[in-house]
């Protein structure tokens, strides 16, 4: 009951947060292969993060999108490196 409340209040927390988004010169530095600590040392703390496949390591990091930047970047590590990197614009 306790673990479930405090579950509760991680996520009720997190949806106040508004989305901090990526900037396009940072996503141009990004590069496949490089590791998790580089990615969130260059890009900040994600929007949102999924652990896909907790056996093969497969993250994904989120980053939503603003209003100055109305693109949602995907980023998906493997092991901790990036595999794959995805920008899509924000539908009007």
């Amino acid at each position: 009951m306790i673990l479930m409340l405090v579950l509760w209040c991680g996520v009720a927390g997190a949806a106040d947060e508004s989305p901090r988004g990526m900037a396009f010169d940072v996503y141009i530095r990004l590069e496949y292969g490089m590791t998790e600590g580089e990615l969130v040392l260059r890009a900040g703390k994600p929007d949102q993060k999924a652990i896909d496949n907790h056996f093969e390591g497969l993250k994904s990091y989120y980053y939503f999108p603003t209003p100055a930047n109305p693109f949602l970047t995907t980023v998906s590590l493997r092991s901790g490196r990036i595999i794959n990197i995805e920008r899509v614009r924000k539908s009007p």
